[in-house]
């Protein structure tokens, strides 16, 4: 008779727990691998998104009061910053400048609250605002101003903060449209920007607290997303009078 040879009932099961091992370590290392690809690839995001959004913001604070020689419309709006703006605990920052001898735009940058409770940073541009050719730049039909809303700089933005500082580097708390004297003190704008992860890359949730320039209503929350702040420093040349 032939002699027919396979496994043993031993080696079958041995096999059987080196392939389960096998496959483990296998999913375990590409959960491991694209867990921390997903990481760097957020963390990137957050940081082109971080930069560009004060890049585009420290080009509108450098403009800040520029007032064109040959522009003979009324002038008493140069910046102005409001405080947790709009129930976000962000603040708003309004930039006033000349584009030209006979226009004027006005820049504002604040938070955008979702339907799903999410912030995003958005800059809306007015042109010639406060007179009757007052019109938005961005509009889906510019001549019958229709469509028209704000463009999302960030769309993870948590957190928006503004700090104006006098030539003595003294905060100056109170800076707005009521008054020219306020607004010709801003030496230097502080600009900070807080950065979320599109995805919860954490193991455990963390604290994080929009302190809000240590007014009232800061405001703290706990999850599982990354968070990064960026902040940049600009000399406004257009502004300071005194």
């Amino acid at each position: 008779m032939r002699k027919i040879k396979a496994f043993s009932l031993i080696e079958t099961l041995v096999a059987m727990v080196i392939g389960a091992i096998s496959i483990a370590a296998i999913s375990y290392s590409y959960i491991y691998f694209n867990s921390s690809y997903q990481r760097i690839a957020d963390k990137a995001q957050m940081s082109n998104a971080g930069r560009y959004s004060l890049q585009v913001i420290s080009r509108d604070l450098r403009n800040a009061g520029y007032k064109n020689m040959n522009y003979d419309k009324t002038w008493d709006r140069w910046i102005e910053k409001t405080d947790s703006y709009d129930g976000t605990k962000g603040d708003r920052l309004r930039i006033w400048y000349n584009t030209s001898a006979t226009d004027r735009i006005e820049v504002r940058y604040y938070l955008v609250k979702n339907s799903s409770g999410e912030t995003y940073l958005v800059r809306d541009v007015y042109e010639n605002p406060g007179f009757a050719d007052e019109k938005r730049a961005n509009c889906e039909r510019y001549d019958q101003q229709t469509g028209c809303a704000p463009i999302t700089i960030i769309e993870n933005a948590t957190d928006f903060q503004v700090f104006f500082n006098d030539k003595d580097g003294n905060r100056l708390n109170t800076v707005d449209i009521s008054s020219t004297d306020n607004q010709s003190k801003v030496h230097t704008a502080e600009v900070y920007v807080t950065v979320r992860s599109p995805n919860e890359l954490l193991k455990n949730p963390i604290s994080f607290e929009m302190l809000n320039g240590g007014t009232s209503g800061n405001f703290t929350k706990s999850d599982k997303y990354l968070r990064e702040t960026f902040y940049i420093s600009v000399y406004l040349r257009n502004v300071v009078k005194s």
